[in-house]
């Protein structure tokens, strides 16, 4: 069987799982629920499955798999607006691969794998903490999945190099405050840190290399969510294209809506063309990450504009708590402003363009 074959089995297996543990009733239904966080027993399922496990290293319980595989299953979970903080397992178990010392890998990357540890994970430009010394303080705002987790993957400096401080979520001075959110199918939170502490073994020091290898894999996840998303909703609304009539004939049959969801379905192809490429290269090709930081760039906004075209497309039970287009807008566009906004990454983008 080809590698090419392999993910796309790889995928259906996710789609099929996904579609009868978290329906379109469930993710529906999920958004009217306050004060939760995660769906304990989705994750659970997901754990049990392996899916926790999937690019982490054999030698630590994992599967050894390959960001394309983490991209898949990415993709599944934005098409199902799962609420399970997937991302920062496979961001850490990414940092720890590239740099982690042989004590932080045992000590991590077996609980990430089994799904026992969540991870509320720092995106690489969010202000740094300093951990120079035994203890660290300072405030964390808008950090995704903090509210969900066990252990805090924060930005932070020691001796002047940049890196990751884990700190467990229910160490003594750590406190976290869930923030109201209108995405509910994820969690954000302020982490404040009052003499937490830090010692050494709990710093992964980070070369430049690796860093550039943990943005490449946050910037394909959030993309591979947007774009699951994405074409999930365009599916959405073409089923119901199908059945709604007006005029005593499916609206579907309408040329002017049939051209429009035919523009939708060419965007969504050529993003996934871009970000099915870009996660294949290897992490070290010198436009790696170039084509990731594109590749989120592109696939967000598609999949934003996918999602408010699918509101107007269902007319006004589009903006009802019944129907699902909503889910995914406010999932989209934070997919569009999480780690940099738009105009960050494109300034990004072309510097590294003209560097090349």
């Amino acid at each position: 069987m080809s590698d090419e074959m392999d993910l796309a089995v790889l995928a259906e297996s996710f789609a099929e799982v996904l579609g009868a543990e978290w329906p379109r009733e469930k993710a529906i239904a999920w958004a009217e629920t306050a004060g939760v966080t995660y769906q304990a027993e989705l994750w659970t399922a997901m754990a049990g499955l392996g899916w926790t496990a999937l690019t982490a290293p054999e030698a630590q319980g994992g599967l050894g798999l390959g960001t394309d595989a983490a991209l898949r299953l990415h993709m599944a979970l934005g098409a199902a607006v799962a609420p399970a903080p997937m991302l920062g397992t496979t961001l850490a178990v990414e940092l720890l691969a590239r740099a982690g010392t042989e004590e932080q890998q045992a000590a991590w990357l077996p609980g990430l794998a089994d799904g026992s540890i969540r991870v509320a994970f720092a995106a690489p430009d969010d202000r740094p903490l300093a951990a120079d010394g035994a203890a660290v303080s300072g405030t964390v705002a808008d950090l995704l999945d903090a509210a969900s987790a066990t252990h805090l993957f924060l930005r932070a400096t020691r001796g002047g190099q940049s890196g990751w401080l884990v700190v467990a979520a229910d160490a003594s001075g750590v406190e976290i405050a869930r923030q109201p959110f209108v995405d509910t199918t994820r969690a954000f939170g302020t982490v404040t840190l009052d003499n937490a502490g830090a010692d050494g073994d709990a710093y992964i020091a980070c070369a430049a290399s690796a860093e550039d290898a943990v943005t490449r894999a946050g910037m394909l996840a959030i993309a591979g969510d947007s774009q699951g998303g994405g074409e999930a909703v365009l599916a959405a609304t073409i089923e119901y294209l199908k059945v709604r009539e007006q005029f005593g004939v499916p609206i579907g049959s309408f040329q002017a809506l049939k051209h429009r969801v035919a523009d939708h379905q060419t965007a969504l192809v050529a993003s996934r063309e871009l970000l099915e490429y870009a996660a294949g290269l290897p992490a070290d090709h010198p436009q790696a990450l170039l084509y990731a930081l594109s590749a989120k760039q592109h696939a967000t906004r598609t999949a934003a504009e996918v999602a408010r075209d699918a509101i107007q497309l269902h007319g006004g039970v589009g903006f009802t708590a019944e129907f699902v287009p909503h889910l995914y807008l406010k999932r989209a566009k934070v997919n569009e402003a999480l780690w940099g906004i738009r105009a960050a990454a494109l300034d990004r983008i072309a510097d590294m363009l003209e560097a090349a």
